[in-house]
């Protein structure tokens, strides 16, 4: 590849906007034409200041938590791993936010919103995490963290039964922005000893 051409941050805008666009759209087209489901009453749900206050506390405490396990020693691998794989691309703090809320909007709007719908909470959950690979049952620290983040997409699919879709996307969209900006710390530690 010529490195001259490789612009990370424009790789990162397509994938942010391709995320929107097929799942977010995807998810809206599911539930408004095949379920027959209102977009706006799933957004409201029981109320918007609740779930602001709900999604940016369970986003905050899942990512932290989440933060906690892949620091440890054991889990090293797997963060060091990570750091390289999506450190080049999430270099300033507007691509890690945005790609973040790129996430938050579009998986949220497919899975939670439209998939849940039809195969519940918790097979919605575990889907979610094994389609984003951290279910390889080859490899025991990233299948540890994957279960741990199965947890919390269970909370996250309770959230969007119980309160509606837009605490799951503040939720998911803190998470985010916790891991990547815990992670380009790593990608800076990692480059500078190399």
């Amino acid at each position: 590849m010529d490195e001259s051409r490789f612009r990370p941050g424009r790789t990162l805008f397509l994938l942010g906007g391709v995320t929107v666009l097929l799942f977010g759209g995807g998810g809206v087209l599911l539930m408004e034409a095949v379920q027959q489901r209102s977009v706006l009453d799933a957004l409201r749900g029981q109320g918007l200041l609740v779930q602001v206050i709900s999604g940016a506390l369970v986003g905050l405490g899942i990512g932290l938590g989440a933060w906690a396990l892949i620091r440890t020693p054991w889990q090293g691998p797997v963060r060091e791993r990570y750091a390289r794989l999506i450190g080049p691309y999430i270099d300033s703090p507007w691509a890690r936010w945005g790609i973040s809320l790129c996430a938050g909007v579009g998986e949220e709007l497919f899975f939670r919103g439209a998939i849940q719908y039809w195969l519940g909470i918790p097979l919605t959950a575990v889907i979610f995490v094994a389609i984003h690979g951290y279910l390889d049952p080859r490899d025991r620290r990233l299948f540890t963290y994957g279960a741990a983040l199965t947890a919390g997409m269970l909370v996250l699919g309770w959230m969007a039964r119980e309160q509606g879709l837009l605490g799951p996307m503040i939720a998911h969209t803190m998470i985010d922005i916790v891991l990547l900006e815990r992670l380009h710390a790593s990608w800076l530690k990692i480059t500078a000893e190399d």
